[in-house]
């Protein structure tokens, strides 16, 4: 939900359900300039924007200007809390003064002086929104002057201030998506009133300052200027949305380019510097802008095109127009894996996607997110596959993102791809991976659907009408109707406004070794029926007299209703395998029969097509996960496959699959005791003779993170001191100082005796912020309940840690799968805190309590004690924590009910 500002927190709670209700009053100002009384509205006192008053604001307000000037001047100053400024808005008003009043969004922040049109005015600001008087307003031209104060940010949202532990340098940023731009100075926050943009900042004389527009140092008497310190002024703005304006600085490294005339810049702080692959980041950007360019036939529309790495980022990266900020986990302190690259790459040509599908043409509202980030993450995979290495990015597709869609889409929480948003609060809601992942499958399945061309011409001709505007859905789905020249009406309504997915099976006879007769079933959750248009191909797999497999029989069939008979050519022979989704076009789960299960056993590592692979593979797991077969099975099956698979994708999902069902067995003790037993020391060696003797850096280091997230006997801890001590290395594999605090984390968690003296030196020899983290995470990892409960009253605290990002490293490290008897003794106090704590501190603290310490216990008394939760305190709860107690409590009861299939 919402982060209280800091003058309101300690009252708030109290009067929260009155607010709800009714406007309600605000602790004086002492400033006389402002008067902080709540006038009887419409609009709730609460930190957020609800869609009625977003939609009246629309219908009122156009021809929006910003002329906004900063002041950041003493931000290097050690005792710096807060910045200055002062922001200008001219606007048209099509109706009458005397209709209503008018709220403009700032949050958290202080308010100085307010001018409406030329006269100053006493207004009122509640700390959420400041109120513009009906009657101070006018038909047509106005213009309101805002001085202000705000905190800098510490939990990355608004203008986040940074200080690096590595050598004091300070650095800001700003992060404003989705309703974050009010923490920063007053604004109509809302994504269908775009505006034009004029910036000028005071900032120290050596820092360097980034926005949409380019920008120019110089000094300028006329304004007030700190000592030391330069004006920076940024040309106007093309008409924009304001989650997508930005303003960063600081002493940043930069590095500089150029993409076809388009001049590029990448900057990250300077204890970073020497680990950015800046090559590589430039040369993924150049192709991408490239790519872009033709495949929309729009040439880049902002001039210039800054990246910016940056620390304590909230999430993967942010689409700010012409600055984009990502997080710094894309910056390894070693050489990168595949998987990093990958990852990388896909990251940069995702946010760039969004400069044409996202800030040249804007979502109206929230509901629209999701084609926004679907679209980008759709285009991403395919500009890699035309642009980078990884030519076979629709096989990562499957093993991540489509995963990921699928487990969404399986939750208590799901829901359709379009879905109302009624007010910023329910965006976190509804933020997840069907916004991004199911979203990108529904999409790929769509191009698919109505060719590729066709879809790539109604992209290129929704973007060249709507350039500069908002649209909805509908405007998406006409042209693409009009490009294909198909009615998509019914698959809209089929795959966009309905939730859950399908699943797909074969039904075959046979006879005299030919097929006779094949049917695909289309099956759907009883909760959500909807039985769906897919266009696949099917893959057809005999086997031969020695029963060795066959290339497959591939045929395009479009399916509909609950079967679909298919023609078949004659003299086919019967096949022992059947994937109906083939090269994975559709989002529809693949169900095999236990037949196909028990043959896959001695034909998997025979399919040719390393895809379809993976696809058989993931279906092994998923009957696993399903009870169908004990986990222990799957682990010999994928442990046995790994020592005969030649393909990196199918090895990295191997790790990722033995990781998952290696922490949930241990979840699951005492049943899984003898498994594990038998299992585990085998896994463990298997692993690091993988890293010590593969043949590619890559596989050394699959091999190696498998064995670092499994390690739990006493050989396996024993031989991660010697890495640790240097008693022991790996060839082609050096324990730089991030492996080394990934060792000390398992060590922590394992209880070894000297950790907190080996935590100690650690942080001494790395005073990096990755260190600082990562020390933390492997504090709160020691199985010490005493100590855990101190770190949990230190979560508990509003203002703990020094910022969400420090947060987020004790949450990660608190309950480890093998510390659940320690998490099953601290749930009551977790839950307990759950409704006051809700509604104080940001939705994105929110979401990480809630799903890190309530992981699976798998215990029928932890399933209850969550009911309970729910059954008396779903009301008191925000609609963020609610969501992921109710995904936590499915996790934990469908955990318990895998204990009776462990029993073999």
């Amino acid at each position: 939900m919402m982060k209280i500002p800091l003058q309101h927190s300690a009252r708030h709670f109290a009067v929260l359900v009155l607010c709800l209700l009714t406007a309600c009053s605000t602790e004086k100002s002492t400033d006389p300039k402002v008067e902080l009384e709540t006038l009887t509205a419409s609009r709730i006192t609460v930190d957020s924007l609800d869609r009625a008053t977003a939609d009246d604001r629309k219908l009122r307000v156009s021809a929006l200007t910003y002329d906004i000037n900063i002041d950041i001047a003493q931000a290097q100053a050690k005792d710096s809390k807060q910045f200055s400024g002062e922001v200008t808005i001219r606007f048209t008003l099509s109706d009458s003064g005397a209709k209503s009043d008018l709220t403009l969004d700032f949050g958290g922040g202080d308010v100085q002086q307010v001018i409406i049109n030329d006269t100053q005015e006493n207004v009122s600001y509640n700390g959420f929104f400041i109120t513009l008087p009906a009657n101070r307003l006018r038909v047509g031209l106005n213009s309101t002057t805002v001085h202000f104060t705000h905190p800098y940010s510490r939990d990355g949202t608004g203008l986040h201030r940074f200080v690096d532990p590595a050598d004091g340098l300070v650095y800001l940023y700003s992060y404003l998506w989705p309703y974050y731009a009010n923490r920063m100075f007053p604004v109509f926050d809302q994504p269908n009133l775009k505006a034009r943009f004029n910036l000028k900042v005071q900032a120290p004389a050596d820092w360097m300052v980034v926005s949409m527009a380019k920008g120019v140092k110089q000094a300028d008497a006329r304004l007030p200027v700190g000592d030391g310190a330069k004006l920076w002024q940024f040309e106007s703005t093309p008409l924009m949305s304001s989650y997508a304006f930005s303003l960063h600085a600081g002493p940043y490294t930069v590095w500089q380019a150029d993409a076809d005339g388009i001049p590029m810049r990448l900057m990250a702080r300077q204890s970073l510097a020497e680990y950015v692959a800046v090559d590589e980041w430039f040369a993924i950007s150049q192709r991408g802008m490239r790519y872009y360019s033709e495949y929309f036939d729009i040439p880049y529309p902002f001039g210039k095109y800054d990246q910016l790495i940056v620390p304590d980022f909230n999430i993967g990266a942010m689409e700010n127009i012409a600055a984009v900020a990502f997080g710094e986990h894309l910056v390894q302190r070693q050489a990168s894996d595949r998987a990093q690259r990958e990852n990388r790459a896909g990251t940069i040509l995702h946010e760039m996607a969004h400069m044409w599908f996202g800030n040249l043409v804007t979502h109206d509202w929230w509901n629209g997110m999701w084609l926004n980030e679907s679209f980008a993450t759709q285009l991403a995979a395919m500009a890699q596959l035309e642009t980078t290495e990884f030519t076979d990015t629709w096989h990562g597709f499957f093993t991540n993102d489509k995963q990921r869609a699928y487990f969404a889409d399986s939750r208590v929480t799901t829901h359709p791809v379009e879905v109302p948003v009624n007010s910023t609060i329910e965006f976190y809601s509804v933020f997840d991976a069907i916004t991004y992942q199911k979203g990108a499958s529904v999409l790929k399945q769509l191009a698919h659907y109505v060719g590729e061309e066709n879809y790539r011409v109604g992209v290129s001709n929704y973007l060249k009408a709507h350039s500069y505007a908002t649209t909805e859905l509908d405007d998406f789905i006409a042209y693409q109707s009009q490009a294909s020249g198909k009615d998509i009406a019914q698959w809209a309504d089929e795959w966009l406004y309905h939730a859950g997915f399908n699943t797909l099976s074969a039904v075959s006879q046979c006879e005299n070794g030919k097929l006779l007769s094949l049917g695909i079933a289309q099956s759907a959750p009883a909760d959500y029926p909807v039985l769906r248009h897919h266009k696949v191909d099917i893959a057809l797999y005999p086997v031969d007299e020695d029963g060795h497999l066959q290339a497959a029989t591939i045929m395009p069939v479009s399916l509909t209703g609950a079967e679909t008979a298919v023609d078949l050519p004659g003299g086919l022979p019967c096949p022992t395998l059947i994937n109906p989704n083939h090269l994975d076009w559709t989002l529809a789960q693949v169900a095999l029969d236990d037949k196909s299960l028990d043959s896959l056993e001695s034909l998997l590592t025979q399919v040719p097509e390393p895809l379809a692979r993976s696809m058989f593979l993931s279906a092994l797991y998923h009957a696993a996960m399903e009870g169908r077969t004990p986990l222990a099975s799957y682990l010999e099956k994928a442990m046995q496959l790994a020592k005969q698979e030649g393909n990196i994708r199918i090895q990295q999902q191997i790790s990722n699959s033995v990781i998952a069902t290696v922490h949930l067995m241990q979840r699951l003790r005492p049943e899984t005791d003898e498994a594990l037993a038998t299992w585990l020391p085998v896994l463990e060696k298997q692993s690091l003779h993988q890293a010590i003797n593969a043949s590619t850096g890559d596989l050394k280091r699959i091999g190696f993170n498998t064995f670092l997230n499994i390690a739990s006997t006493e050989n396996a801890l024993n031989s991660m001191r010697k890495l640790l001590d240097g008693a022991m290395d790996i060839p082609g594999l050096p324990i730089t100082a991030d492996l080394r605090w990934k060792i000390l984390v398992g060590l922590a968690a394992s209880n070894q005796p000297d950790i907190d003296a080996l935590l100690m030196a650690e942080s001494k020899a790395d005073d990096s912020d990755f260190g600082v983290k990562s020390n933390l995470t492997a504090l709160a990892a020691r199985p010490q309940l005493a100590q855990k409960q101190r770190w949990l009253t230190e979560l508990q605290s509003r203002e703990s840690l020094k910022g969400l990002s420090r947060q987020r490293a004790v949450l990660g490290g608190m309950f480890p799968s093998n510390q659940t008897a320690l998490q099953t003794q601290m749930l009551d106090d977790i839950l307990q805190s759950l409704p006051e704590l809700s509604h104080v501190v940001d939705p994105y603290f929110m979401t990480s309590y809630v799903r890190l310490l309530l992981q699976p216990m798998c215990l029928p008394q932890t399933v209850r004690k969550m009911q309970t939760t729910l059954d008396e305190s779903s009301a008191q709860l925000d609609s963020t924590a609610l969501r992921f107690l109710r995904e936590a409590h499915q996790a934990d009861s469908e955990c318990s009910t895998l204990r009776k299939a462990q029993i073999q």
